[in-house]
């Protein structure tokens, strides 16, 4: 499939893969306490759990983002989170989730898809790439302005499939700049953060504009 395609798509299996990755890394992660932390990776993990809270924070969070793998697949678009709560909008499609009602919208269509949130439809991706914690050695470097976490999968972990994270921190805010994950050691996706926002987002921002879109076709998939 040609590059220019590749990057028109919203659904395809590398999108699909990239949004599973980063909720992997950055979305589900709980960081655990072990017993042989040195300073340093115990400090890695403090600064990793700071950006992380900023995603499910009570007062939410917005970004724009950039998602680039082996330069063949592109995607850029902008979000919103807030608890179970979120939005995105990025090629022809937007996405409203209210927490209770996943609202689909494709502009080339004119169709707005209702899902149930709480149906996984990239459950079997995401169980593929789910993120172990403590199969990986955490370590922090100062760079700039910025903390540079480094994640990597010890020597024998069986279960990830993710060998090497590295997330770009600013240092005071822990707002993410970027995520570079290599993936089985074969390549690299990066995800990239611009105009990070956290705080004083409304619940509106969740809510599908009904009204704004009467002309276009529903379909409860539900």
């Amino acid at each position: 499939m040609p590059s220019y395609q590749r990057h028109k798509s919203a659904e395809t299996q590398d999108g699909r893969l990239a949004k599973v990755l980063f909720l992997c890394v950055f979305m589900l992660m709980p960081l655990f306490a072990t017993a042989q932390e040195t300073p340093n990776s115990r400090q890695a993990r403090q600064i990793f759990q700071h950006a992380y809270d900023h995603f499910y924070g009570s007062e939410g969070v917005s970004f724009l983002y950039n998602i680039s793998i082996l330069g063949l697949y592109h995607e850029e678009g902008t979000a919103w989170y807030k608890g179970k709560k979120s939005k995105s909008m990025h090629g022809k499609s937007i996405h409203w989730n209210d927490g209770k009602v996943l609202y689909k919208l494709r502009t080339n269509k004119k169709l707005v898809e209702i899902h149930d949130p709480k149906v996984n439809k990239d459950d079997q991706l995401l169980q593929k790439f789910k993120f172990y914690p403590d199969e990986f050695d955490y370590h922090i470097a100062k760079e700039g302005s910025h903390y540079l976490v480094t994640l990597k999968a010890k020597k024998g972990a069986k279960n990830t499939k993710i060998k090497e994270v590295r997330a770009l921190i600013t240092a005071g805010t822990y707002y993410p700049k970027y995520l570079k994950i290599k993936i089985m050691g074969l390549f690299w996706a990066k995800i990239t953060f611009k105009n990070f926002k956290a705080g004083n987002i409304s619940d509106t921002v969740f809510q599908f504009p009904k009204e704004k879109y009467a002309d276009y076709r529903f379909e409860d998939r539900r």
